[in-house]
């Protein structure tokens, strides 16, 4: 599992497409999850940041349910 949680102090902060687009597909291919915090999809089509999403949560596809639903109920 991975998870990128948005720092207190950079809420404006959007992730890098170049930064998630490799490591997105190896998760996928490998029958793993990856979304934004929200459980949406990665969205690259909005120029250099990934800023239609919020934060990055990465799983073997699994738990990936369970970990969202944690996070929101600490609100992260």
């Amino acid at each position: 599992m991975l998870l990128r949680l948005i720092s207190p102090s950079r809420l404006d902060y959007r992730e890098k497409i170049w930064d998630q687009a490799a490591g997105s597909i190896v998760v996928t291919e490998a029958g793993g999850r990856i979304t934004d915090l929200n459980g949406r999809p990665l969205d690259f089509s909005h120029g250099r940041t990934l800023a239609q999403n919020r934060g990055i949560l990465a799983t073997n596809g699994q738990l990936h349910d369970a970990v969202l639903s944690a996070l929101r109920s600490i609100g992260a």
